[in-house]
């Protein structure tokens, strides 16, 4: 049966744009409070006042997940306000656009602070507090009153697979798939679930963070095409699928994964088929930012 969401409690970071945005409201939509986190408060504070419009609750908290301190008041005041934490959605992350080369380890280590690092530890802070809720409501999770205890992971497409210029990225989101895999065993005995999220390229401020250049932009107007992008509402709509019925992996595009299947079990057509993106790629613009924003 698929489990009830009306009254539970997920806290979100990254929550001020894009997919952490987009799945605040469709959890609010479908009754649960959400506890929006991001570093923008002024952000946070228009989305709660949107859910709160369309009649759900919201709670917002400004935080770095870089901040171990932040991380704990994020747990501390969802448990404060809602008394208790359901799911949490790691989603807070960045993405450089730069070849191996041109990044340096200042900057390989920056995303892997906030890619990687940042998400162990909100996880490892959450595990305490889904425990009490869980132990508090020890119901089946398709009673009105049952926990979830759910952990959600913001990775990406590129974690199968890493394509020119996004190998930094690419290689933080691999090490994210690593982690849930073996945090998804442990706590099985626990009935607690751990779910990887898998998206595509989607429109949101993220993508223009990342991209951060004109050679960038260039390359991605002149080869998009509709598979390889979708909406921050159509991650959403997954994610949703996956809190109602758990699941290992999201993925929203069936056949992105489907040609990363095929990449993962031919590594030559991958190899073919990444020197041909690369081929693909515009000169380099010598005044183009080469260390772009965090998002």
């Amino acid at each position: 049966m698929p489990r009830i969401l009306t009254n539970k409690i997920i806290a979100i970071t990254g929550a001020s744009s894009g997919i952490g945005r987009a799945t605040a409201c469709a959890c609010a939509a479908a009754g649960m409070g959400v506890v929006v986190a991001a570093r923008r408060q002024e952000r946070l504070k228009e989305l709660v006042r949107e859910i709160q419009r369309d009649g759900g609750r919201a709670q917002a908290v400004v935080c770095d997940v870089n901040h171990d301190e932040d991380v704990g008041r994020l747990i501390d005041q969802t448990m404060r306000t809602f008394g208790r934490l359901d799911a949490f959605f790691a989603n807070a992350g960045y993405g450089i656009y730069e070849t191996i080369e041109r990044t340096t380890l200042p900057m390989f280590r920056d995303i892997f602070e906030t890619n990687f690092f940042a998400t162990v530890h909100c996880l490892q802070a959450a595990l305490p507090a889904l425990r009490q809720t869980r132990h508090a409501h020890p119901a089946c999770p398709s009673s009105p009153d049952g926990a979830l205890a759910h952990l959600l992971i913001c990775s990406s497409a590129l974690s199968e697979i890493s394509i020119p210029m996004d190998g930094a990225y690419a290689a933080t989101k691999a090490a994210q798939d690593s982690v849930a895999g073996a945090l998804r065993a442990e706590l099985s005995a626990e009935r607690i679930e751990v779910s990887t999220v898998h998206p595509i390229g989607t429109s949101t401020e993220f993508s223009d963070r990342a991209l951060g250049s004109r050679e960038a932009g260039r390359f991605m107007r002149a080869h998009n095409r509709r598979w390889r992008n979708h909406t921050p509402e159509r991650v959403a709509q997954a994610i949703m699928k996956c809190l109602h019925r758990p699941r290992p992996e999201v993925w929203p595009s069936g056949m992105a994964r489907l040609m990363l299947a095929t990449a993962t079990a031919c590594p030559g057509v991958a190899a073919y088929v990444t020197r041909r993106m690369m081929k693909k790629l515009p000169a380099k613009d010598e005044d183009d930012d080469r260390n772009p924003p965090r998002g």
